[in-house]
């Protein structure tokens, strides 16, 4: 079971950020890691090239990063993020979060679980009215419904209660916000506004407390 939401719910938001694009346009498609380098590594010996395949690679991922900000995006897990699509996903995750941590209050059996649920409530709600502020700046409008991973991850929650559904729940507290630091890092770093880069980088100190917090709740309820 460990890992297995998170994984659902990463590559259902990768899946639906990916079709996004490619009905837009397939120019943006990054294909993995090791496909990358060794497209490269062919071309370069098809070319009969005398430059190192890693200074190719470089050169190459040099180009992709530029295209990526040039974009109004950047890369994560080897594929296109906009800003846009940054911000959809941290307004629908704090608005799944704030759900989830009304569902905990009320039917979870450890009041250790009702507290973190309480902690997430209170920073979800102030993240969520932080995203829409950049997001106006922008001439962004976050969406009012949970995009269908979260809303998956939701219904699935609600069919649970007490002890069930407190391992249920802090499990996937751990998962999500393993997810959520690596994509911050990300934007902290590469996102080309301003504004959206100051947001991870402002966020990223409460999403390791938050990840603290339920690392250590979850061995303590298993």
């Amino acid at each position: 079971m460990k890992k297995l939401m998170y994984m659902c719910i990463a590559g259902a938001l990768a899946a639906g950020a990916a079709c996004s694009r490619i009905e837009t346009s397939t120019s943006n498609q990054i294909p993995a890691t090791n496909a990358y380098e060794a497209s490269i590594r062919d071309n370069n010996m098809a070319a009969g090239s005398t430059r190192g395949t890693d200074e190719a690679i470089r050169e190459a991922n040099a180009s992709t990063n530029t295209h990526a900000a040039a974009s109004g995006g950047f890369m994560f897990q080897n594929q296109l993020m906009t800003e846009g699509e940054f911000l959809n996903e941290a307004a629908s995750s704090s608005m799944m979060q704030i759900q989830l941590a009304k569902l905990v209050q009320q039917r979870s059996a450890k009041p250790e679980v009702r507290q973190f649920a309480e902690m997430m409530m209170d920073h979800h709600t102030k993240a969520a009215l932080e995203v829409h502020s950049i997001a106006s700046g922008m001439n962004m409008t976050p969406p009012a419904v949970l995009m269908p991973a979260h809303q998956k991850a939701v219904d699935k929650l609600s069919k649970l209660t007490g002890k069930e559904l407190d391992e249920e729940y802090m499990e996937f507290m751990e998962d999500l916000h393993e997810y959520d630091i690596a994509k911050f890092e990300v934007a902290s770093n590469k996102a080309p506004t301003v504004s959206v880069k100051a947001f991870a980088v402002r966020t990223l100190p409460i999403l390791r407390v938050h990840l603290d917090s339920a690392d250590k709740l979850e061995s303590k309820i298993d």
